[in-house]
């Protein structure tokens, strides 16, 4: 076996395929077992200092938040189905380019590119939680509707994004000025965080409550236990996020929620992967995993280290460091999502147009 996987991950037809049941139920119970300790535990960091408040954050870089994007290059070698030596590395330097690109951005329009960043965080957050619903728990409303599809997005995105702002209002203020005073050497001042904290209870309350009740008038009888679950999911994390202190809720859904979901998606793509999850061969697909992203997130981390200077060490994480690594997976999160955008176009294909490929073949 490979240490790392060289080879484009194909996107075949079975890649707009809906995972098996057993997937919903074990996703469910895999992110109750995880979550609800964890959030007991960081109900409490208000208090602690700095550095463990943001263990979360600095752990999950190196478990899943730098390596659900590291299989991005072999996705794209897949959807354009081009075994060129020139088009791999052109694949590949475009990639870093398009950061850098980014990054020069952020020197030139600081305020803008930080508010563009939390608009595309939404997108990017928002659009993952879409395919898993559809997916994995099967909302297939949500492909009826583009209305209901783009509530969800929204919905969903602005949770983890603008509901830290209300009760954490201080912490997610720092956040931001210190994401900003990375890259600028004029002090904003962002106060109107505070002044208008309101609203970053009141969009999320809205855009959930709004997308719930829509959703629920144009349900099918197969698709209750979905909007069931769908209900849950946003109830569990409006709470998260209202309830868990800023860093430590972020930190934790960034790497068990979001990257971790993204995993899987990744997994179904790939046709071994997709066939230990079948199986249900646990250890086999964590290998897989490992194979197919560990080869560009030691690039990655490396490069982060370097080019941002971020410490290695615990003792050294600051909140000078938090908008550092922030700053970097920003500019990482833009090529990302545009790789997302176009697995969404392959991917998520309506079940009415499964059915009609269905029948062509009989």
């Amino acid at each position: 076996m490979n240490l790392f996987e060289w080879k484009p991950i194909y996107f075949g037809k079975s890649s707009s395929h809906y995972f098996p049941k057993h997937c919903s139920h074990g996703l469910t119970k895999i992110t109750l077992l995880l979550l609800l300790p964890l959030g007991i535990v960081g109900f409490f960091s208000t208090e602690w200092q700095i550095a463990y408040q943001l263990l979360p954050i600095y752990l999950g870089l190196f478990i899943l938040g730098m390596p659900h994007g590291g299989a991005d290059h072999l996705l794209i070698w897949g959807m354009i189905r081009n075994n060129g030596f020139i088009f791999r590395m052109s694949v590949l330097l475009l990639y870093p380019i398009l950061s850098m690109i980014y990054l020069a951005w952020w020197h030139y329009q600081t305020l803008f590119s930080a508010v563009f960043f939390l608009f595309l965080t939404i997108f990017h957050w928002g659009q993952g939680d879409q395919y898993i619903s559809v997916k994995i728990h099967r909302a297939y409303y949500l492909e009826r509707s583009h209305l209901l599809k783009l509530l969800h997005i929204l919905s969903r995105g602005c949770l983890p994004i603008l509901l830290p702002g209300y009760l954490g209002n201080e912490t997610y203020q720092s956040f931001l000025e210190t994401i900003i005073r990375q890259v600028s050497s004029l002090e904003y001042n962002l106060s109107l965080i505070q002044r208008f904290s309101y609203f970053f209870l009141l969009i999320p309350l809205i855009l959930t409550t709004t997308q719930l009740i829509l959703s629920g008038l144009q349900l099918k009888k197969d698709e209750k236990k979905a909007f069931q679950l769908d209900c849950l999911e946003s109830l569990f994390l409006f709470l998260w996020f209202l309830i868990i202190p800023p860093l430590w809720a972020l930190g934790i859904y960034f790497s068990l929620w979001h990257s971790l979901r993204h995993s899987l998606r990744i997994l179904w793509v790939d046709i071994i992967g997709k066939k230990h999850l079948i199986e249900r061969s646990y250890f086999k697909l964590k290998r897989r995993w490992l194979q197919i992203s560990s080869l560009m997130t030691i690039f990655a981390l490396i490069g982060l280290w370097g080019w941002l200077s971020l410490p290695l060490s615990l003792q050294s994480v600051e909140m000078d460091w938090l908008g550092k690594a922030m700053l970097g997976i920003a500019v990482l999160t833009l090529p990302h999502t545009i790789v997302v955008c176009l697995m969404d176009f392959l991917q998520l294909k309506p079940r009415e147009d499964q059915n009609k490929q269905f029948h062509k073949k009989r």
